[in-house]
């Protein structure tokens, strides 16, 4: 027990801090489990009195509790760069993310949780949170489920790759210089050379691997925020990428076709001439990331090989090239992670006005509240029109105004004719552009720029640095740049107060969509927000409408869907490809014609392997595998190989007679991994009664691996080693049962199980394994 101001109060809960902050946030939780228990509440009257408990980390599904000021969040998943934690960052509500409860009652889904109305205190001075309840809270003691061994050791390979991309480079400057280290090409450098013509295969092939390195640098850990509850984000972006695929090549010819190289340089140049425009960062960044990153998509459901449409690629990413070249002017360092992670494009005609119309705040709390609320409900009606995605916000800066201040200029983009369910907010504006003035030495703050247009710092309640902001206004997306004019702060609440009602309408709206609508819908943003505004500036955007059916899906994008929503895949591929690095495989270039599939399955059914056998150095000087602290890796190049090589096996493979061999597992399956939770909660004479059902089940197996072996030969070997680590059992070396680091039990268990469903295409979750 702890006491605080005079009451004693129990921590049962810990997570990540979103902002430090010494003040003590107390209040009542309620938990929050669909948008309907979000509008119920929100109806209380008991919005700001109240702290909110969530399960995911996105933005959307709690924007009426952050809109009505609710007292503070806790969620189960996620992680403060998610979108949920910039929301409460902007909005100053305190919040501890990813808490995991030690004790409490249980939800729906069995999870342990605070009790409804239950009195808890969030401890948000110091980056770990802490989540503390009054005494006498109820709760449950039936005993939790033993953890799954193989959940477990997923979750601890999971971490690892969470803290360095492929277990070897860290996020931040120090990974920019080691991700480039090893390239040769110069490719990162924009160049007016490198850019007119087109690219060599092995330039593609290392922006690629930057590629990979960059979008988990500033994503990784939003890939683990989890569910929304209100929209399928992660479904939709893939459904969303994959159609860009498919498409994004053929329009993006047709732009250069109208306005060659130097007029795509041109466009790209925009961010540097205006604000208020969607062709900025965010969207330059996105114009190759995410077409490509439908290409990996498409490897992984089995739809498409690596090796086909290899101009496509070389096409978008010189695409994406060509309007970075446009948009640092001189050239040079391609992303702001070259450029210590700032981007201070603006002319600086634009800075100068901005500083000149400056609203200073000083000691006037009203307005800083009201440049508070304006910030945090025009960011976050931005989110909610583009369903929960970034394309309605975009940050540039810091600009050093010479005097120890500096500015972040933000886009809020809040009305887009191209999107039905904008008429929500048909009164407002286009876009609104902040620029915001802080008084701060890099000791004080410091800021971090993210390729995607979105801004961090250290530490992250920036606004409280806040000195001074002047709010800008476009009417329409083709209103000219010269006609961008100054709000008051009359016409900002003004404009607050109609952001607040559009909100209201535009989520409960969403939350009575059916899941397609709501995939439809979010596919759409996806899809026309990185190419829209390209070709609006190009002048082809109404030929894209008319004559080349823009907004219908082809086949193979339809073909994708069920897949990626029926069976799951969507949010399972989501974060695997980030997290592991493997979202952009390599162009083939015939160096790998060699390699077989028994040199690379080995590392794709573990994830890594310390000693595999085999000729490491080859498959790494074919660049398909990488050593890293955790054991060898397959690379984006190993992995698309791999999947390639699988590819061809399965179309010469009789499933139909491999799958009731698989069954036959499967009933061993299951009672394997009861045996297993029992194993680490036994003692050790109890474990000596369980060595003789681990012995049954071994010998279960034997006739599935035989009859296997038949068909594929490649699984023979799996006899001796699971018999050769039940001898260890039996011999009293107890940890040969779950030790992911030995050749246990629990580990050849789990790679022949892998094995089984990669051979098959079966996904875990489709089958409901983990």
């Amino acid at each position: 027990m702890e006491q605080i101001a005079g009451q004693e109060f129990e921590p049962v809960g810990a997570g990540t801090t979103v902002f430090v902050d010494d003040a003590v946030v107390e209040g009542p939780v309620v938990f929050l489990d669909s948008p309907q228990d979000v509008i119920t509440f929100v109806s209380s009257g008991a919005v700001k009195e109240t702290i909110v408990l969530a399960r995911g980390g996105t933005t959307t599904f709690l924007t009426p509790a952050l809109t009505g000021g609710v007292k503070g969040v806790i969620t189960l998943q996620g992680a403060p760069t998610s979108h949920l934690g910039i929301l409460s960052r902007e909005y100053g509500i305190p919040c501890v993310m990813g808490v995991t409860f030690e004790k409490g009652v249980r939800s729906a889904r069995g999870e342990v949780i605070p009790a409804d109305g239950v009195r808890v205190r969030l401890d948000i001075s110091s980056a770990q949170g802490r989540v503390l309840v009054e005494p006498g809270a109820p709760v449950d003691d039936t005993p939790l489920p033993d953890p799954d061994a193989e959940a477990v050791a997923m979750q601890e390979q999971i971490a690892v790759l969470l803290q360095s991309f492929q277990g070897q480079v860290p996020h931040g400057s120090e990974g920019d210089a080691a991700i480039r280290a090893d390239m040769t090409t110069g490719i990162l450098q924009v160049t007016d050379e490198n850019t007119q013509r087109e690219l060599t295969v092995e330039e593609a092939n290392e922006l690629q691997r930057y590629m990979a390195w960059n979008i988990w640098d500033f994503l990784a850990l939003r890939a683990t925020e989890g569910e929304s509850g209100l929209i399928p984000r992660q479904e939709y972006e893939c459904f969303g990428c994959i159609h860009q695929w498919q498409r994004y090549p053929g329009f993006y010819r047709l732009i250069l076709d109208r306005v060659g190289v130097d007029g795509l340089v041109d466009i790209g140049a925009i961010p540097r001439r205006e604000p208020a425009n969607k062709v900025n960062l965010l969207h330059v960044w996105c114009s190759g990331f995410t077409p490509m990153f439908g290409r990996a998509l498409l490897g992984e459901l089995g739809m498409a090989s690596p090796d086909e449409r290899a101009e496509d690629s070389r096409l978008l990413l010189q695409f994406m090239r060509r309007l970075y070249r446009g948009l640092w002017g001189e050239g040079g360092d391609m992303f702001t992670s070259m450029r210590g992670y700032a981007a201070p494009m603006l002319d600086q005609a634009w800075i100068d006005r901005f500083a000149a119309d400056q609203i200073a705040i000083g000691e006037d709390e009203e307005r800083r509240r009201l440049l508070q609320s304006f910030n945090a409900n025009t960011e976050m009606l931005g989110f909610l029109l583009h369903f929960d995605n970034r394309s309605g916000l975009n940050d540039t800066g810091p600009y050093d105004l010479g005097d120890g201040r500096f500015m972040i200029v933000r886009d809020h983009f809040l009305h887009d004719p191209m999107y039905h369910w904008h008429d929500v907010a048909e009164e407002l504006p286009h876009c609104l552009t902040q620029a915001m003035v802080f008084r701060a030495s890099p000791d004080e703050l410091q800021t971090m720029l993210m390729d995607g247009g979105t801004l961090f710092s250290e530490p992250a309640n920036y606004l409280r640095r806040l000195e001074s902001m002047s709010v800008y206004c476009r009417e329409t997306w083709d209103t000219p740049a010269s006609e961008i004019r100054l709000l008051d702060e009359d016409e900002m609440r003004a404009i607050l107060a109609k952001t607040e009602v559009a909100t209201a309408k535009l989520y409960r709206r969403i939350a009575s969509m059916p899941k397609r609508d709501k995939i439809a819908a979010g596919a759409q943003v996806y899809y026309g927000e990185f190419v829209a505004a390209v070709a609006r500036a190009a002048g082809v955007w109404d030929e894209l409408l008319t004559e080349h059916d823009f907004w219908e899906y082809d086949e193979v994008t339809s073909q994708s869907y069920f897949p990626l929503v029926r069976d799951g895949l969507g949010a399972q591929l989501v974060g695997k490809l980030f997290i592991t690095g493997t979202g952009f495989p390599a162009l083939p270039d015939g160096a790998f014609a060699d390699v077989e599939l028994a040199d690379l399955h080995p590392l794709a059914l573990r994830g890594s392997v310390a000693e595999p056998a085999g000729d490491m150095d080859a498959l790494a000087a074919a660049g398909l595998a990488v050593q890293t602290p955790a054991g060898w890796m397959l690379t984006e190049a190993g992995t698309a190989k791999h999947a390639e090589l699988l590819a061809a096996e399965q179309r010469g493979l009789d499933t139909d007679a491999l799958r009731p061999v698989y069954e036959r597992f499967l009933a061993a399956n299951g009672p394997f991994k009861a045996l297993n939770g029992k194993w680490q909660s036994a003692g050790e004479d109890a474990r000596w009664e369980l060595v003789g059902e681990l012995a049954d089940l071994v010998g279960r197996v034997d006739p599935v691996l035989r009859r296997t072996c038949e068909h594929l030969p490649r699984f023979g070997g799996y006899d001796a080693r699971l018999k050769g680590a039940l001898a260890k059992v039996e011999a009293g070396e107890f940890d040969w049962v779950t030790s992911v680091r030995l050749d246990s039990l629990h580990t050849v268990w789990m790679e022949l199980h892998e094995n089984f469903l990669q051979t098959l295409g079966i996904s875990r979750e489709e089958e409901g394994s983990y």
